[in-house]
């Protein structure tokens, strides 16, 4: 009789903490992030995955707010490809028109979640101006990361 105690015992105490987990998935609070842009990196562009790093983190941190930093898992975020659109003078015929991020954000409880962000390439202000490149990343950083909390 014990032996069948013992055992319904650590059924509830499995079902409950399986529960507290799925409440932690649920109402999504984290308490970290995590990033990767070694894709990034491996593709030749190690300075653009050091620079996407903090970028990205700045943001998540902003679009998670008070969510970020409380009890839960950690928020894994990968970023898998970029790629800047041609823009200003360039002929439209040789290849894509817009900007576009790839990642993958993987919730705790969750899985695995793509996202895709496309934007036109004016989002980074004339393509003549100081840092034009710069300013289109950002943008796809900024729009990434929003969906990416909307997601989490």
């Amino acid at each position: 009789m014990r032996k069948y105690f013992a055992i319904l015992a650590a059924v509830i105490a499995f079902a409950v903490t399986a529960d507290i987990n799925t409440a932690q998935a649920r109402d999504g609070a984290y308490r970290t992030l995590a990033i990767d842009t070694s894709r990034i990196a491996a593709s030749g562009h190690r300075h653009l995955a050091g620079a996407l790093k903090p970028m990205l983190a700045a943001e998540l941190s902003k679009a998670l707010g008070p969510r970020l930093g409380q009890r839960g898992g950690v928020l894994t975020v990968r970023i898998t490809k970029i790629d800047l659109g041609i823009y200003g003078g360039q002929d439209a015929g040789q290849g894509q028109i817009d900007d576009q991020l790839w990642g993958v954000v993987i919730v705790p409880g969750r899985g695995a979640i793509p996202i895709r962000v496309v934007l036109p390439p004016d989002t980074g202000g004339a393509w003549y101006a100081a840092n034009a490149d710069e300013r289109r990343v950002h943008r796809l950083i900024e729009a990434f990361a929003h969906w990416a909390a909307r997601e989490a």
